[in-house]
């Protein structure tokens, strides 16, 4: 489960339907209606045809028509402000900044910017489920898997030993050489 939070932020008339109706209906509307100019009948006029009714459903629309209703507004996308709260959302869920810059897209330092007030809320990274800033569409993300840096085997001082040239273990025999100075030796020539 991943943990939520509000969108900050949101530009326009977004900020006002995110008020009214929440951020899942803002996004929603940002997705279908953004990037152009949306004429909000007032409730009276307010008809089952109208787009607003057909994309958020009756109910919402009424509640839009009457609180903004019998006006123009040019509704802007709120792509940064969604990218944005998506780095949020990963980074509470306890993503580390560079995997959330690739993910989303964005510089490492915008993320630590944009998340420098939030500690993540779990120690390890959670799968997450996010919004499409473009599309509005829900998206899950898994966190990448974390590179562990493979130790070589150390092998035992024998086997070592056997797969030197014959010169070197006659050196190791008579103490000219030990087994450590022909690991620095190996060691130097990788």
């Amino acid at each position: 489960m991943s943990l939520r939070l509000p969108i900050r932020n949101l530009p326009g008339v977004l900020a006002d339907v995110q008020r009214l109706c929440g951020d899942d209906t803002a996004v929603r509307f940002a997705a279908h209606f953004g990037d152009r100019k949306l004429y909000i009948p007032q409730l009276a006029r307010l008809r089952d045809d109208h787009p607003l009714v057909q994309v958020l459903g009756r109910q919402t629309a009424r509640l839009l028509a009457s609180r903004l209703g019998g006006n123009e507004y040019t509704v802007p996308t709120g792509r940064w402000s969604i990218s944005h709260h998506n780095a949020r959302v990963l980074r509470l869920n306890g993503w580390q900044p560079r995997p959330i810059a690739r993910a989303l897209a964005l510089r490492e330092d915008t993320v630590d910017r944009l998340t420098a007030d939030l500690q993540p809320a779990v120690a390890d990274p959670q799968p997450v489920k996010l919004t499409c800033p473009c599309c509005g569409r829900p998206y899950k993300l898994t966190p990448p898997p974390e590179r562990v840096e493979k130790e070589e085997p150390v092998e035992d001082d024998a086997t070592f030993l056997a797969a030197q040239p014959p010169l070197l273990q006659a050196a190791v025999s008579a103490g000219d050489l030990t087994i450590e100075d022909l690991r620095r030796l190996e060691s130097g020539r990788a």
